[in-house]
């Protein structure tokens, strides 16, 4: 976790507490899922030559059209492993002593700052590990009542949330005042 940074608009007494990203397990599957489908045609065009074989050749496709495809199919793969991984890298969770930043990265060229104003307004954190991986490799869902206008905050696949509960438990005891939780 990144304590060093230092947003244009923090408050001179505001400090990071703690930074959250979502897990790399969820990338991997993303990016697994991207790797598969960069080897659907490797499987694909034996069967499909031998098809063609099969049916007297009448069909016959240029040799250079085959390279052309292949290689567009991956450059159109490895945009969108570069999308996620922007997506990926982009989306934070910034937590200060005073308030919580959520980063959101929408594509490439998109990005949605929320931000909870006051720690005061938090009412209720939940935490939930909702699979097996989850509960394996410690990420899952945070979720933050409020009593402001965006009623709920949603931290989705954030890796080790329970010690994120505990980091924005502990500076909301902080801000109001109150004796810290042993």
């Amino acid at each position: 976790m990144n304590k060093d940074i230092r947003l244009k608009d923090f408050k001179p007494d505001e400090h990071v507490v703690a930074v959250a990203r979502k897990h790399w397990f969820v990338f991997f599957v993303e990016v697994l899922g991207l790797v598969i489908l960069f080897l659907i045609p490797f499987f694909f065009i034996p069967f499909i030559s031998v098809f063609i074989a099969a049916g007297g050749g009448a069909v016959s496709v240029p040799a250079g059209y085959g390279l052309f495809f292949a290689g567009l199919w991956a450059l159109i793969l490895w945009q969108l492993l570069f999308a996620r991984w922007t997506d990926f890298y982009y989306d934070v969770w910034i937590i200060t002593n005073w308030r919580i930043i959520d980063i959101d990265q929408k594509g490439l060229f998109k990005r949605n700052v929320a931000t909870l104003l006051d720690l005061a307004h938090v009412e209720d954190i939940t935490t939930e590990t909702g699979s097996f991986f989850g509960t394996f490799l410690d990420y899952g869902t945070l979720q933050v009542q409020t009593a402001a206008a965006r009623d709920e905050f949603y931290m989705i696949d954030i890796a080790h949330p329970r010690d994120i509960d505990r980091a924005i438990r502990a500076a909301q005891e902080a801000q109001l005042g109150l004796k810290p939780r042993s």
